[in-house]
C-alpha cells in the first residue's frame, strides 16, 4: 500500500472509531463516510437505473471545493465518487485529485466503459468499484448493448496497475445462475464480486424484481453465495450481509420502518447527489428532505429521523451492520462498501 493511502485508512479508521462511539452514545451525528454523485449523466441506460433521467446540473469545481470542506469538516474521511457515471465529467480526475489532497481515502464506481480514453483518472483512487452481472449476454441484458465493451481489459489493467477492484452484481430473477462465471473470472483476473439485490421503490432506481419472483430461489442464492464465501472464494460481500440476505422475507420490498431498529443512516453515512443535497443514504432520495450542504451544516439540519430502519439495500446493509456488529473486521468491511 501507497503511503499516502495508508494515512488515509488510518484517518478513515480513526474517523469510523468516533462516528461509532457517538452512534452507541446516541451524541451528534458524525459520519466518517460519503458517497457523493459527481453526476447525474451517464453513457449507459441500464434497465434498473434511473440515475441518467434524473437532473443532469453538475456543481463546478469551485463548489465541489466547497462540498469537500464541509464534508471534511464534519468528520468524514471515506469518500465515495460515484454517478450517473464518473467519467463523463471531463474535470473528475481533477475531483479526485483534489479529495486526495485533502486526505480522504477515495473510491471510484465506473462502468469502465470510457477506462481506455481516461485510465490516468485512476492514479490516486485508492480503491475502484465497477459493474459486472455476469458473462457478456447477460451483462447486455441488464446494461445495454455495448456495456460490456473493455469492461474486462480495464478491470485487467486496473489490477496491473496494483489497484483494488470490486465489481457489483446486481442480483435479479435473471442471473441468479451467474455466481460461479463472475467468481471464476475474479479468480483469474484479481478481483472480487460484492453482490447486491436489484432494489426499488426510490428515486435513483426504476423497475423491480417480477411478481413471479420466488423469494425461496433468491434466498437459496444467498445462502450458495454465504457458502461460497466461506469456502474462500473471492466474494468481497461480509458473511454478516450475505446471511442476512438469506433470511429477507421479501425480495420485493427493499426496505420498511420497523420500530424496534435503528439505522445508522444520516450518524455513520451519508449521501450527496450532484446538486450538493445531502441525503441520509441513496435510497432515502426522494423520500426525505435534503440538507444543501453549500449552504447548511448537516449537523445542525439532520434531526435524526429516517423513512426506514430496515432494509436489504446492498451498500446500506453493509453499513448498518458494520455499526450493529463493529467488531467483526469493520476496517476491511468499511473499505469495501460502495
Amino acid at each position: 500500500m501507497r503511503p499516502e493511502s495508508l494515512a488515509a485508512t488510518t484517518r478513515m479508521a480513526l474517523a469510523f472509531g468516533m462516528s461509532l462511539a457517538s452512534y452507541w452514545t446516541r451524541g451528534a451525528a458524525r459520519p466518517f463516510s460519503a458517497s457523493f454523485a459527481v453526476t447525474n449523466r451517464c453513457n449507459l441506460r441500464c434497465s434498473y437505473c434511473n440515475t441518467p433521467f434524473l437532473d443532469p446540473t453538475d456543481l463546478d469545481l469551485d463548489r465541489v471545493d466547497v462540498l469537500l470542506q464541509r464534508l471534511w469538516d464534519l468528520g468524514v474521511r471515506r469518500l465515495g465518487l460515484l454517478g450517473g457515471e464518473p467519467l463523463v465529467r471531463r474535470d473528475i480526475g481533477e475531483i479526485v485529485s483534489r479529495a486526495r489532497a485533502r486526505g480522504f481515502y477515495v473510491s471510484l464506481n465506473s462502468n469502465l466503459n470510457l477506462y481506455a480514453r481516461r485510465p490516468e483518472v485512476f492514479d490516486e483512487v485508492d480503491l475502484v468499484f465497477t459493474s459486472l452481472d455476469g458473462d457478456a449476454e447477460t451483462h447486455r441484458a441488464s446494461r445495454g448493448e455495448r456495456s460490456y465493451d473493455g469492461v474486462l481489459d480495464a478491470v485487467a489493467d486496473l489490477v496491473r496497475r496494483g489497484k483494488p477492484l470490486i465489481a457489483i452484481a446486481v442480483v435479479n430473477e435473471h442471473n441468479t445462475g451467474q455466481a460461479e462465471v463472475l467468481l471464476r473470472q475474479a479468480e483469474t483476473l484479481g478481483f472480487s464480486v460484492h453482490f447486491q439485490p436489484q432494489c426499488s421503490d426510490t428515486e435513483i432506481v426504476r423497475g423491480g424484481l417480477s411478481e413471479d419472483a420466488s423469494n425461496e430461489k433468491l434466498r437459496s442464492f444467498w445462502a450458495g453465495l454465504l457458502d461460497q464465501k466461506r469456502a474462500g472464494r473471492p466474494v468481497a460481500s461480509s458473511s454478516a450481509y450475505l446471511g442476512a440476505q438469506a433470511s429477507w422475507s421479501d425480495f420485493r420490498v427493499s426496505a420498511f420502518h420497523d420500530p424496534d431498529a435503528r439505522c445508522a443512516a444520516g450518524r455513520g453515512f451519508l449521501y450527496v447527489d450532484p446538486q450538493g443535497r445531502a441525503y441520509p443514504c441513496a435510497y432515502t432520495k426522494g423520500k426525505t428532505r435534503p440538507v444543501d450542504l453549500l449552504q447548511d451544516d448537516w449537523r445542525e439540519r439532520f434531526r435524526g429521523d429516517t423513512p426506514c430502519t430496515s432494509c436489504n439495500v446492498g451498500p446500506m446493509l453493509e453499513f448498518n451492520l458494520l455499526y450493529r456488529q463493529p467488531f467483526s473486521a469493520p476496517l476491511a468491511a468499511a473499505r469495501r462498501i460502495g
